[in-house]
């Protein structure tokens, strides 16, 4: 309970943060000449208890039994958009208690974003996450963003989207702390200078798997519009991960990008490149070379938002080591009607060709399947009921863990601003 009550607690001073990553990409002109920002201030907090079934809740290998839960969560929310900037800040936390004797299971995660225009040529963004998971129940939920008004030319998935880990994490308890900060320069009316960096830490450890990890990545890249709705550039991207102790993975990738505007509510946006990698398991030294791209699609519209990505890594970063990795999502909300709104998440990766560094631990390839629905619906001005549904697959070399499906009706009670 001590999660909830650490954000409880900075829910309740309109502090508790969450995500919006800025891309470092010029926007179109279309986007660009959208309506003007609207101004304000929104602060609530949620209040939930749930109930439910999950036939595998510790997404495990040799105790899968399946049990009824009950969950106590609590969430903090607060926006404030000025003619300049946009701040985002939430918190998150949960609890979940199991019959048969199985042990309860917790989660937080804080985080913050600030955009912010400070003159006609230079923009300037960042963020903050901190979190805790136990056998990767963040997976199993959905939590829809507030539908703010944004900077032109940022971009906003619809639904949160942490570090959910990955095929061996997901069955461990696992932390993350991470931090971004990133500018963009107008050299002139059509040409963009834009520069990222950060630095991110994990820890994983269950029965068999104790890691960690620190990455820091950074990019420069250029950009030039070309026309009123399309930007292209290029960029080069630089990652290097410390697995706390002799083992490090360096990777370069020079890529090419363009975002472009469909409409003034869909942007598509994509990268294309090939990475050089330099990975050092602590007895010896290889290198690999391979494809590196990402492809995004975002629309936002009054009553719902789209986002759908794919991108494919040489040497992305494991809890055991570095995989070339695969990945595809989806995420989607949407506003039924004045008292009614559905949020949807799915997401599939795919892990081949590791390098294991972590000591006395191998791994093979992997493949990891997840998805999560929520439907809540308004009974009052502060009042909702709804239901919370998921299913989670991971395959891979000798034996998997039993798949975890489960569902739960939920009331929620809200304080401080009614939407």
């Amino acid at each position: 309970m001590s999660a909830l009550i650490v954000v409880a607690a900075l829910a309740a001073q309109t502090t508790a943060p969450q995500p919006s990553s800025p891309p470092s990409s010029a926007p179109p002109a279309s986007t660009a000449s959208a309506d003007p920002i609207a101004r304000g201030t929104t602060t609530y907090v949620d209040l939930e208890a749930a109930a439910g079934y999950s036939t595998n809740p510790s997404f495990s290998i040799t105790d899968a039994d399946g049990a009824a839960f009950g969950r106590l969560a609590i969430r903090g929310v607060h926006t404030r958009v000025s003619e300049r900037t946009t701040t985002v800040l939430t918190g998150f936390a949960q609890t979940s208690f199991y019959s048969r004797h199985q042990s309860s299971q917790q989660t937080f995660n804080l985080s913050a974003s600030h955009d912010a225009r400070v003159n006609e040529r230079l923009r300037i963004f960042g963020d903050l996450g901190l979190g805790y998971d136990e056998g990767g129940q963040l997976d199993t939920r959905v939590l829809v963003l507030p539908n703010v008004p944004l900077p032109p030319g940022t971009i906003q998935p619809p639904i949160l989207v942490g570090p959910t880990g990955d095929f061996l994490s997901v069955t461990a308890r696992s932390y993350h702390a991470v931090g971004h900060i990133g500018g963009q320069l107008a050299l002139g009316a059509r040409d963009y200078l834009s520069a990222t960096t950060g630095v991110e830490h994990y820890v994983f450890k269950n029965d068999t798997l104790d890691s960690r990890y620190t990455t820091i990545p950074a990019s420069i890249g250029y950009e030039r519009q070309i026309n009123a709705r399309t930007t292209v550039g290029a960029r080069l991207a630089g990652t290097f991960t410390d697995y706390n102790g002799p083992g490090n993975v360096r990777v370069i990738t020079p890529q090419l990008t363009i975002q472009t505007a469909l409409s003034e509510r869909i942007t598509v946006s994509g990268a294309a490149g090939v990475s050089f990698a330099r990975i050092d398991d602590g007895v010896s030294i290889r290198h690999s070379t391979g494809p590196s791209a990402s492809v995004g699609l975002c629309t936002r519209g009054e009553s719902e938002n789209l986002c759908a990505r794919a991108a494919i890594d040489e040497q992305g970063a494991t809890s055991a080591g570095p995989a070339r990795t695969v990945s595809v999502g989806v995420d989607y909300s949407r506003r039924l009607d004045a008292n009614q709104t559905l949020g949807l998440s799915v997401s599939a990766s795919r892990y081949s060709r590791p390098t294991p560094i972590v000591s006395g631990f191998d791994f093979s390839d992997a493949t990891y399947v997840r998805a999560a629905a929520d439907y809540s619906r308004r009974i009052s001005d502060r009042l909702f009921a709804g239901a919370n549904a998921s299913a989670r697959k991971l395959s891979q070399e000798g034996p998997d863990p039993k798949v975890d499906v489960s569902g739960s009706l939920f009331v929620r009670y809200r304080l401080g601003d009614v939407r």
